[in-house]
């Protein structure tokens, strides 16, 4: 599943905890040209400094909070390409509000994001 970093996108906001492990685990950026991991600080300071962003997590808390360089952020960031969740996907034809696997799980998903990690 590829997952859009613009965040809301299943009827509620991620958790803090759930942005941090996406990006500390998935995130990739575009530094000088090339698609590149987002594990160290020096891609942030280097890409960002002029905007106060100097570690992983100042995008972790702009992101989170939709900051003023959120927008800049989703541009840098490729979208994250998880797995499917652990144990599987159930009932993939009924929607979520049916005990289904598809839908608007709300306040659920991240139950879906710490299975998917």
């Amino acid at each position: 599943a590829v997952v859009s970093t613009q965040s809301g996108h299943y009827g509620r906001d991620p958790s803090l905890r759930s942005i941090h492990d996406l990006i500390f685990k998935y995130g990739y950026g575009e530094a000088e040209g090339v698609k590149s991991a987002l594990s160290s600080n020096v891609i942030i300071e280097n890409k960002f400094s002029k905007q106060g962003l100097l570690c992983l997590e100042d995008v972790v808390k702009q992101i989170f909070e939709a900051g003023p360089h959120f927008e800049m952020l989703i541009e840098f960031m490729y979208p994250f390409k998880l797995q499917p969740p652990k144990g599987g996907f159930r009932r993939v034809a009924v929607h979520f509000s049916k005990k289904g696997a598809w839908g608007n799980r709300a306040e659920k998903i991240n139950t879906l994001i710490r299975k998917m990690l």
